[in-house]
C-alpha cells in the first residue's frame, strides 16, 4: 500500500458575501411601520373611491387653501368635513346617459371620491367657507389663533 503522507488537505477558504445594498438591516424592524405612517400621511391625500379628483392644498401664513378639480358635479352632492386637524370632502359624480348607441369607450369619470389630508395645525372650525364655481370647489380654511403667553405676577 503506498500512502501519500506529503499530500496536503485542500485548503477551505471562506466565502465573503457583499452586503445586500436593499437591505434595510438593523433598521429592518423599523421598516414596516416607516412605510405604514407614510401611507397613512400620503395616500389619503390621493383620494379613495371611483375616481381621485386633482387639486391642490395650499398653505399661507394665515390659512390654508385647498382646491379641487370636481367639474360636473353639483354642489349638493359635496359633503365637508373636520375630524380635529383631519380634512375629508367626500362626494358623488352622476353622469347621464346620453346619444344614442352602443357606447365603446369613455373617458368620464363618475361615481364617488373621497380627499382627506392631515393638516399640521389646527384651523378655525367656524370660519371656513367653500365655494363651487366653474367646476372647482374651493375651501378655505383660516389657521386657528394661537393662545396669547399671559405673564402672572407673584404676589
Amino acid at each position: 500500500m503506498s500512502t501519500n503522507s506529503g499530500s496536503k488537505a485542500p485548503e477551505r477558504r471562506a466565502v465573503q458575501t457583499r452586503p445586500d445594498p436593499f437591505s434595510w438591516g438593523e433598521l429592518g424592524p423599523w421598516a414596516g411601520r416607516m412605510q405604514d405612517l407614510m401611507e397613512q400621511m400620503w395616500s389619503p391625500a390621493l383620494g379613495v373611491g371611483d375616481f381621485a379628483p386633482g387639486g391642490e392644498l395650499r398653505e399661507t401664513d394665515d390659512a390654508f387653501t385647498l382646491e379641487l378639480d370636481l367639474p360636473g358635479v353639483d354642489k349638493k352632492d359635496i359633503e365637508i368635513d373636520f375630524s380635529g386637524r383631519r380634512l375629508s370632502v367626500r362626494g358623488t359624480k352622476t353622469t347621464e346617459k346620453q346619444g344614442q348607441g352602443t357606447l365603446r369607450h369613455t373617458t368620464r369619470t363618475s361615481g364617488s371620491f373621497t380627499y382627506e389630508a392631515v393638516l399640521p395645525v389646527s384651523v378655525d372650525e367656524k370660519a371656513v367657507s367653500a365655494s363651487l364655481a366653474d367646476g372647482v370647489l374651493l375651501v378655505t380654511m383660516p389657521k386657528a389663533t394661537e393662545a396669547k403667553t399671559t405673564h402672572v405676577e407673584i404676589s
